[in-house]
């Protein structure tokens, strides 16, 4: 049994067009990790500098219960910047952080709760809608 004159080349055409295919998908599939990897480090970043400021704050706050906030703070790469205002009641205070990194940004508020007898605890914190564009010490 004798095959057509062109069957090997079009094998041969069909078998690099499926490679092709298998390779596109594999980019895909690589570049989609990829893009997810560099959120994950965006986000430990963000997560780091946001504690980082959270920290200052309870520290600073530890000292003197009239802290209100630090301007923005470079750390590695990225900055973050500690607001600090009075809450409902005297012992409270609300702390807002926010850290930017690269393109990213996080904004959290805390609530603390002073007292003489232990250090400054945080009750409750959320995080806060944020415009990374907007400047790290000022609200949207």
């Amino acid at each position: 049994m004798k095959r057509a004159p062109g069957f090997v080349l079009v094998s041969a055409l069909v078998v690099i067009a499926l490679m092709m295919a298998g390779g596109a998908l594999l980019a895909a599939s690589l570049q989609h990790r990829m893009w997810l990897l560099r959120q994950e480090v965006q986000d430990l970043h963000l997560t780091a500098l946001a504690d980082a400021g959270l920290a200052l704050a309870l520290d600073r706050l530890a000292l003197s219960p009239g802290f209100e906030g630090t301007g923005e703070q470079a750390m590695g790469e990225g900055a973050f910047a500690v607001g600090v205002e009075m809450a409902d009641q005297a012992m409270t205070r609300v702390v807002t952080v926010t850290a930017v990194w690269g393109r990213g940004g996080r904004r959290i508020r805390a609530v603390v709760l002073l007292s003489d007898l232990q250090a400054p605890r945080v009750i409750s914190w959320q995080p806060v809608a944020f415009s990374p564009a907007s400047p790290p010490g000022r609200s949207p």
